[in-house]
């Protein structure tokens, strides 16, 4: 495996953990502010935004992981009922339309972050965020995405052996 692939595997599996990190962090602050309203004490106006921001990018910006790890929504009944090599080939097929649909995302995304960059486009609520950065997250998301699905469509070639489990997409 080259360099670069480990690389990649690292920062997708650093989103996966950051996000996750993420959710305990939104959930012990909702904690917080709850007890703060409870007691009289105040409250943290600024945590929902927060939370829409954090759970917006991290869905995004963890999709890659979920996608490597195998456990996005996914129904394999045809899968199973094919035999192997058609199956595969459908695999592929459906990494190919995943592929695609990333390379459309990336091409939009950047479009809109770079239009909100040469606008400054501001987002008001709490605070004041800068669009670009909010939109940041989908760009990113779908280049990690267009090279997972680049790479699970590699990956499915070269198991077309018996011993291959279609149901089973995560070990690939």
């Amino acid at each position: 495996m080259t360099i670069a692939l480990r690389l990649f595997e690292k920062l997708i599996g650093f989103f996966g953990i950051l996000f996750g990190l993420v959710i305990g962090l939104i959930i012990a602050l909702i904690c917080i502010d709850v007890a703060l309203r409870d007691f009289g004490l105040g409250s943290l106006p600024w945590l929902i935004e927060l939370s829409e921001y954090l759970m917006y990018a991290g869905t995004f910006l963890a999709a890659p992981w979920v996608l490597r790890q195998g456990n996005h929504v996914r129904v394999d009944m045809l899968f199973v009922a094919l035999p192997k090599r058609l199956a595969v080939r459908l695999e592929q097929l459906v990494d190919l339309v995943g592929l695609g649909i990333s390379l459309v995302l990336l091409y939009y995304g950047s479009a809109v972050v770079s239009d909100a960059w040469r606008n400054n486009m501001v987002a008001y609520k709490t605070w004041y965020v800068p669009e670009w950065l909010l939109f940041l997250a989908i760009p990113v998301s779908a280049l990690m995405l267009a090279i997972e699905f680049t790479l699970r469509f590699m990956r499915v070639q070269s198991v077309v052996r018996d011993s291959y489990d279609v149901t089973d997409r995560a070990t690939l």
